[in-house]
């Protein structure tokens, strides 16, 4: 029971934290700029079979899943197993990873070990973004370039509303506040 409401607190304070710096522009650290660019550069270097590049929305989702880059390891209050987090700048699962390795053949991806592919997942940032960018343009020709449920699909859900109206004020205010 203690350990329940101490990871309820814990995940509560993750959440404040989250949103709280993403609310504010003046609180974006050089670091998060650094994370935000680099995925913005991975970004333009992934487009989709029309030619769309889904930098802003990258970004936001960098901003909304970790406060790009603040928080490297999600998920971990619901199950303590580092293999079943969400992970890096990013927030992407093993499980997700090893599905894109196998869409896309990405052989490197697919001869890691699971170690391998989460040390390199939380310690390399342009890796992990580049899986998530490639997992975005691969969610974009999935959903038929459905753009709302590409934004849902990423967070699991497929109407996921709430999740996206929070990439989306993400993506107003790094529109906003940060100039590349």
């Amino acid at each position: 029971m203690k350990k329940e409401i101490l990871s309820s607190f814990l995940r509560g304070i993750i959440l404040f934290g989250l949103f709280f710096s993403s609310l504010n522009a003046a609180t974006f650290s050089d670091k998060q700029i650094e994370i935000l660019k680099i995925v913005r550069e991975v970004a333009l270097s992934y487009p989709n079979s029309t030619g769309e590049t889904f930098e802003n929305t990258a970004m936001a989702i960098a901003l909304t899943e970790t406060s790009a880059g603040v928080f490297k390891i999600g998920d971990i209050g619901k199950d303590p197993n580092i293999f079943n987090a969400s992970l890096g700048i990013m927030q992407v699962r093993l499980t997700t990873a090893r599905f894109l390795a196998n869409k896309l053949e990405w052989k490197e991806v697919q001869q890691m070990s699971d170690v391998q592919l989460v040390n390199k997942l939380l310690g390399d940032d342009r890796f992990n973004a580049t899986m998530a960018v490639r997992y975005i343009v691969w969610l974009n020709e999935y959903t038929k370039h459905n753009y709302f449920r590409t934004v849902s699909r990423y967070n699991g859900g497929n109407y996921n509303r709430p999740y996206y109206g929070r990439v989306m004020k993400n993506m107003v205010l790094i529109r906003r506040t940060i100039k590349f």
